[in-house]
């Protein structure tokens, strides 16, 4: 008890030294619980977005040709690994209003009455469809043409011109911003005899109970499905999708590492200042009967108290930080994202990772200062021995190293996914583990260098951070990290971005784009344009070429591709951004019937020009030589271009989805118009080059900014815990700065000195970071070959390399600007008491 109230007057006569001790339990808890909240939140928001696009089903059995029978639905709702099977039918058709608007939409037929089990949305106003002549819009497209319920439209289709009543609008449910565009609703039996399918459907959407079943689901559908259906798993589109997203995916991890050691460090740094300072009251413990256990429990107790306090207030800045992150990154994607994910294991992780590191911060010093003779504490505070801890931390960093580096070569060869990151941080922290034994010479051969310049005020700020080897060196490395971080983040982002952009930019080529809905672009589709809207545009005055493009998804054995039919007329560099073949190449190939190919396709089949791919058609399997290959984010990397000619004699390909208008450079703004108002009379999307290419920009912010965001958030959290440790160290300090007053040092000097320590430390911390950050650039864009196909250019910026460095060390100097004015006031009989 009397410990207990010893510990407590102690922190009570020390309220700086023991807040900010407080302070970085809360900083390193906070920002562990707000990066994994935020990275959670993103995952959740692309989970559901994909969700949206797909519905809850795990299958889906689609028609090859005009259907197949609707006893199908049946057979597969008896198989015992089924929950839950909707039958539906998938057209399209023109949808007119009363004042004669109109537009083009997907119409689905469904099942009211279980649709909802395999398809996420919820009814906005109204109800289900339940008659023949009823149907439900979705909110967003009822609202651009000003249908309200209760209205009545008519569908156009090749039946002729049949009246619905508009009953209700939906919305998909959660936070996803993709929408099933220009979607309408009819009971099934309404779509088959609108579209005169008899009692054929189109798709059978199927959930099973156990996800883990759907390889066995699979084959057990292939050899009951009648002919003219295939059964495939919906998931394949977010499989592809998450191809392109690799980047994003492992600069969220790489977020989470960095933040969880920058984290660790700050801790840790903090308790060994504020435990190792004690020393001697300590000893005077023992000396008046404490125990060693007892001296050992006093610490923890403290570090225990000081840590639930700290892990509680980090868990309430972590909650506010996940959500001021999820309101910037909301701003930067324009679109509305779930709430914050709010599960408990982030706080469980974050609140372990700072009571695990408080424990081990005080536990070591507690067991050294436990050991010390009575007696010898008292005399004097001994320097803290390091010699011990070198011998350990040597070795370890010698092969946390190789370890690193082995795992890095193992990621770029395609062994395990995210090795990369777990290799960039051994490495790292080798590197931390090194700063002990290079911080003397280093620091050494810079005070040297800077000795002429600085005076005498550099010798003394040299000898004050090798008095505390050990918390130099947790300074030290807090700066390295935070910087590396920034650096290796920042630089590989802007690779991918460059990557993208040299892509999009090679490959979308033309004026103005015409479509009717605008395109999912992880898979390019979008609905169908009408077949003679080709010719009309043509005649339009001032139009220099026009040509179409189609989206379709074919089957290469157990898998699902994308395939991009246009025709191929010019030069292959205005479609293709080649990684393997010539433009010669491409030309004959194409004109031949063959394929060009993506580069992520590539990679995972292992094919190279020259070889056959194996596409499914009505008549079979056929072997379609590869002319080329190319980098593409369309469909994750999974795509195959074909000539329009020979896609339809082969495959049976037919319509297209996108109109690309090239106008003559003179009449571009009277083409726009024409274009504007024909689009206006038939519903369609009218796009420019330039609001493409915005749209694209667009899309790529929305990859990357969480990303943005989480950078500035593992920044923020470095600043926050440098202006800790360094606060600490001119505390520390007080004594000393006391004696040199009283030898005459003035306080202009007493700054100059605090300065000059801040500025070895930003130095010291800040260069190597920067290099290592370069590094780290240039690690995580190795793995990108086993992803993409492609390697994604490394290129290094002297700007982004410099600045970064100046903005830190101004940082750091910034950050010692008050407890150096702090130090030059001190009064010298305080200061000469202070210990």
């Amino acid at each position: 008890m009397g410990l207990s109230r010893f510990s407590w007057r102690e922190m009570c006569s020390r309220p700086l030294r023991a807040f900010l001790t407080f302070l970085s339990i809360t900083i390193g808890v906070g920002a562990v619980a707000a990066v994994l909240l935020a990275t959670a939140t993103t995952r959740q928001a692309q989970r559901e977005m994909l969700r949206t696009v797909s519905g809850k089903a795990d299958i889906e059995i689609v028609a090859d040709g005009a259907g197949f029978p609707y006893e199908t639905l049946a057979a597969v709702t008896k198989l015992p690994q089924v929950e839950s099977a909707v039958a539906g039918v998938v057209r399209y058709g023109v949808i007119f209003t009363d004042d004669d608007r109109k537009a083009r939409a997907q119409i689905l037929g469904i099942d009211p009455r279980i649709d909802q089990t395999v398809r996420d949305y919820e009814v906005a106003e109204g109800k289900l469809p339940t008659s023949l002549r009823h149907l439900m819009l979705d909110q967003g497209f009822a609202n651009s043409l000003a249908i309200s319920v209760g209205d009545t439209v008519k569908i156009l289709t090749k039946a002729g011109m049949r009246p619905f009543s508009v009953v209700g609008l939906v919305r998909p449910s959660g936070g996803s911003a993709v929408t099933l565009s220009g979607a309408v609703y009819m009971v099934l039996p309404a779509a088959q005899r609108t579209f005169q399918t008899g009692a054929n459907i189109d798709q059978i959407q199927v959930v099973l109970r156990d996800k883990a079943q759907l390889p066995d689901v699979l084959k057990t559908l292939a050899a009951q499905l009648p002919v003219g259906a295939t059964a495939r798993s919906v998931r394949t589109q977010a499989q592809t999708t998450q191809e392109a997203m690799f980047a994003p995916r492992n600069g969220l991890l790489m977020a989470v590492a960095f933040s969880i050691v920058i984290a660790t460090f700050i801790i840790y740094n903090t308790f060994q200042m504020s435990v190792g300072e004690r020393r001697k009251q300590l000893g005077i413990l023992r000396a008046v009967g404490a125990t060693p256990s007892q001296i050992q429990w006093m610490i923890l107790r403290e570090s225990i108290w000081l840590s639930l306090l700290g892990a509680a207030a980090g868990c309430v800045v972590g909650l506010y930080g996940a959500g001021f992150l999820n309101r910037i990154t909301e701003a930067l994607l324009q679109v509305e994202l779930p709430g914050i994910a709010m599960h408990i294991w982030p706080f469980v992780a974050a609140v372990g990772v700072g009571m695990l590191v408080s424990l081990l911060g005080a536990i070591i010093p507690a067991r050294s200062a436990a050991a010390v003779q009575p007696m010898e504490a008292i005399r004097a505070i001994p320097p803290s021995n390091h010699a011990g801890w070198e011998r350990l931390i040597g070795p370890a960093s010698f092969v946390t190293l190789p370890v690193g580096l082995l795992l890095i070569w193992l990621s770029t060869r395609g062994v395990a996914l995210g090795l990369d990151i777990v290799g960039v941080v051994l490495i790292l922290l080798g590197c931390v583990l090194m700063i002990p034994r290079l911080l003397q010479p280093a620091c050494g051969a810079l005070t040297d260098w800077l000795e002429p310049w600085l005076g005498v005020s550099a010798r003394l700020a040299h000898k004050q951070l090798l008095r505390h080897v050990g918390r130099t060196s947790l300074t030290v490395g807090v700066l390295f990290v935070a910087l590396a971080t920034c650096i290796g983040m920042a630089g590989n982002i802007l690779d991918n971005v460059n990557d993208i952009r040299r892509w999009y930019t090679r490959t979308i080529i033309g004026d103005f784009f015409v479509r009717a809905s605008l395109p999912d672009f992880a898979s390019g589709a979008a609905a169908d344009l009408p077949a003679e809207l080709q010719q009309q545009v043509s005649h339009l005055p001032g139009i220099a070429s026009v040509s179409t493009m189609r989206f379709v998804t074919v089957q290469s054995g157990e898998e699902s591709l994308l395939l991009v039919v246009r025709p191929f007329v010019g030069d292959s560099s205005d479609f293709f951004d080649l990684t393997a073949g010539t433009d010669q190449q491409v030309q004959n190939g194409l004109a031949n019937g063959h394929v060009v190919i993506g580069s992520v396709l590539a990679l995972r089949r292992r094919l190279q020009v020259g070889d056959a791919l194996a596409l499914e058609s009505e008549s079979g399997t056929i072997e379609l030589p590869i002319a080329a290959i190319t980098n593409d984010y369309i469909g994750g990397g999974l795509t195959v271009y074909m000539d329009r000619e020979h896609a339809h004699d082969l495959l049976g390909v037919d319509g297209y989805d996108a109109l690309i208008i090239k106008a003559q450079s003179d009449q571009r703004m009277a083409v726009q118009a024409s274009l504007q108002q024909l689009c206006q009379q038939q519903g369609l999307i009218l796009q420019s080059y330039a609001d493409l290419i915005g749209m694209i920009d667009g899309m790529i912010g929305s990859v990357i900014g969480s990303l943005w965001v989480l950078l500035a958030l593992g920044c923020s959290i470095a600043a926050m815990g440098l202006v800790n440790t360094l606060t600490m160290n001119i505390l520390e300090q007080t004594r000393e700065i006391g004696m040199l007053r009283v030898v005459a040092m003035t306080r202009g000097q007493v700054r100059r000195m605090i300065f000059i320590q801040a500025g070895l430390l930003g130095v010291l911390g800040l260069v190597p970071g920067g290099l290592f950050g370069v590094f780290v650039q240039y690690a995580i864009g190795l793995s990108s070959m086993v992803v993409l196909g492609h390697d994604v250019q490394f290129v290094f910026r002297p700007t982004l390399f410099l600045g970064a460095i100046g903005i830190g060390l101004a940082l750091v100097l910034l950050a010692s600007l008050i407890p150096a004015e702090r130090a030059s006031r001190l009064k010298l009989q305080a200061a000469l008491q202070y210990e």
